[in-house]
């Protein structure tokens, strides 16, 4: 399965995960969200999932499902 598969698959099963938590959830403890950036990017330019926040420490980008 290829990692925008698997990062669509996680974000409609639990919404609302910043960038680190998917890389995580994927990835285990050994996850950074370098590694889910560019799937997160690609998902967020073809309408699959949608990007919320600003995207710093205080407000990390959160993605959920276009409703």
């Amino acid at each position: 399965m290829k990692i925008d598969d698997q990062v669509l698959d996680l974000i409609k099963r639990v919404p609302g995960l910043t960038e680190l938590e998917i890389a995580q959830e994927i990835f285990g403890g050994d996850g950074y969200q370098q590694r889910v950036n560019g799937a997160c990017r690609y998902l967020v330019s073809e309408g699959q999932i949608v990007r919320n926040g600003r995207g710093g420490r205080g407000d990390p980008f959160r993605y959920t499902c276009p409703r």
